[in-house]
């Protein structure tokens, strides 16, 4: 981290344009107005109220604040010193930005942002997890193309678990297991009304809070997991074990509950936090590693008690635009999070998607959900419709929905 410092220093400030303005979106927005050698220059939402408010929460003053959706008149307030603010998220990848972040969590804008900005030769760091599970890999092809990185954040619990991954591969450690503790209950039919209070409490829309406590967040996090080192849940949907970091490892072995390796899963009991289960690479390794107290063997759990989501993302940011390094990367389609009824639906049905009343996800194979025709539940937006009666629980296929025909459809269709 010292030399990046240096690096960073000497490379001068970094310009940065953030899309999407909720907690991950204000967040950064504050942090980077603070620190040396980053200048956020723009940053679009769907809001004005919403940028306003970020600002005004972040301590910059409104006077320094420029609203704008015109290319020219945008670069001409930057070039005095103005943070530009917009509702045209495309208006920021034709600005001279060395990075843009996306914090959308929007699937659909999420794909639009990242391919025009990658294409214009702009560093893109991805806080929407939710997109990249669909069309990750493709975005990676574009950014090499252009000379550009494309890349997770660190921070985020996919992120973090990549960072214990590769600690562990580098010393000799075989990884058994990746996984991450689960903050709620776990509730798969529960209803943005169910949540509103709790959500409105935690600074949080009702959605955001839907789709954490009916596990499609904690999927889709574990898809980006799988999608960045080849792991696949034990079971569809994973085991969602009840544990804490001492008695964790007793769930895996050749004779216990879990015994597959190469395995990705949930904890109650261990949140935040992320884990490695590990074997030692030989009895020398084992017999310092129980030295150290991290358990009786073969298979150690290593606990980061902590994730800290967009704290954590100028590393990103830094790390792409001065060393063109991704934090975290989706090398393959391994994986997917598909769409489950959260009740009986009838045709005609509007889905929603992420967060809704209507679906949720669940993680499985790529190459089930290739042989079934199941629908990625990031594919699903509010314009989307189901064709026929789908029970409780059922995974929704394509055949039975009418999708939106959208930039990123057309992009995982092909891929």
């Amino acid at each position: 981290m010292k030399e990046l410092y240096k690096e960073l220093k000497a490379y001068g400030k970094i310009r940065v344009g953030i899309v999407g303005c909720g907690l991950m979106g204000s967040h950064l927005l504050a942090q980077l107005n603070k620190l040396d050698h980053f200048i956020p220059v723009a940053i679009a939402s769907r809001r004005i109220e919403s940028i306003q408010k970020a600002c005004q929460e972040a301590g910059i003053d409104q006077a320094g604040i420029k609203i704008c959706h015109d290319l020219e008149e945008a670069k001409k307030y930057i070039a005095h010193g103005y943070l530009v603010a917009t509702t045209d998220n495309q208006l920021l990848t034709d600005l001279d930005l060395d990075c843009l972040v996306d914090a959308t969590g929007n699937t659909v804008a999420g794909a639009e942002i990242s391919l025009a900005a990658l294409k214009k030769g702009i560093h893109l760091v991805s806080l929407n997890v939710e997109m990249d599970v669909l069309i990750g890999p493709y975005l990676r092809k574009i950014a090499r193309e252009n000379r550009v990185v494309y890349t997770g954040t660190y921070g985020d619990e996919p992120g973090s678990i990549q960072e214990l991954y590769e600690f562990c591969s580098f010393v000799g450690l075989e990884v058994i297991a990746l996984g991450k503790g689960k903050n709620n209950p776990l509730n798969r039919h529960v209803t943005q009304e169910e949540v509103r209070e709790e959500a409105l409490e935690k600074g949080l829309s009702p959605r955001m809070l839907t789709s954490f406590v009916d596990g499609t967040n904690t999927m889709i996090e574990l898809n980006c997991v799988c999608n960045a080192t080849g792991f696949l849940p034990d079971i569809d949907g994973c085991h969602g074990l009840k544990a804490n970091p001492e008695n964790l490892v007793d769930f895996f072995g050749p004779d216990k509950k879990i015994k597959k390796t190469g395995v990705v899963d949930f904890v109650h009991g261990m949140a935040p936090g992320v884990f490695a289960i590990v074997k030692g690479q030989d009895a020398m390794m084992d017999k310092e590693l129980q030295f150290l107290k991290m358990g009786k063997g073969p298979y150690y759990t290593i606990f980061r008690p902590y994730h800290l989501t967009s704290i954590e993302t100028p590393i990103s940011i830094a790390k792409a635009v001065i060393r063109q390094e991704e934090s975290l990367l989706s090398t393959d389609l391994v994986a997917q999070t598909v769409a489950l009824a959260k009740r009986d639906l009838d045709p005609g049905q509007s889905l929603g998607g992420i967060g809704s009343n209507q679906v949720y996800g669940l993680l499985t194979s790529a190459s089930r959900a290739q042989e079934e025709n199941l629908v990625p539940i990031g594919l699903l937006t509010e314009k989307a419709h189901l064709k026929d009666k789908v029970s409780k629980d059922q995974p929704l296929t394509f055949d039975q929905v009418e999708l939106e025909d959208t930039l990123l459809y057309r992009i995982h269709q092909e891929m």
